[in-house]
């Protein structure tokens, strides 16, 4: 399975919408623009039930930035933070479940929050620039990061 085909149902999978206002969320903008940046927030609530594992429940907050009217347009700001944002979750989540993709996703369940709930558990940060990005995830309670700085073209060299 491709990482894209893996980052887009994971995404399907952990955005269930209510029946009462999925039509509300379908025209709502996901980014904003603040400051001369497209900006954009979410923040949830990760349910993680895999057979074998004790149930865990993670806090997870996501902000991507990128310059409005730099060399990233609005939709590959947009397609590049859900990538990004579903391949590092699922990295960084399944790790220390040894399991398929697929079994770890059957047991995740997502509940997005309109504002955190004191500190989130994991906090996910995108930025873009005209020279490249930077993807840093940080592990809240421990207080430990990892970053990743590359350049446009060492993105998407093949």
């Amino acid at each position: 399975m491709s990482k894209t085909l893996l980052g887009i149902m994971l995404l399907v999978d952990v955005a269930p919408v209510s029946a009462q206002d999925w039509r509300a969320q379908l025209k709502a903008d996901a980014v904003v623009v603040r400051g001369g940046k497209m900006v954009y927030d979410e923040v949830g609530v990760y349910k993680i039930n895999v057979t074998g594992y004790a149930p865990a429940q993670v806090q997870v907050k996501v902000h991507s930035e990128a310059v409005q009217g730099g060399v990233v347009s609005r939709d590959n700001f947009v397609s590049l933070t859900a990538r990004l944002f579903s391949l590092t979750l699922t990295a960084a989540l399944s790790e220390s479940y040894h399991v398929p993709a697929n079994q770890f996703l059957r047991g995740l369940d997502y509940t997005q929050l309109n504002a955190g709930i004191g500190t989130p558990d994991l906090v996910l940060n995108l930025v873009m620039t005209n020279e490249g990005m930077e993807l840093e995830a940080v592990n809240v309670p421990p207080g430990q990061s990892t970053r990743h700085t590359m350049t446009w073209e060492q993105l998407f060299a093949k």
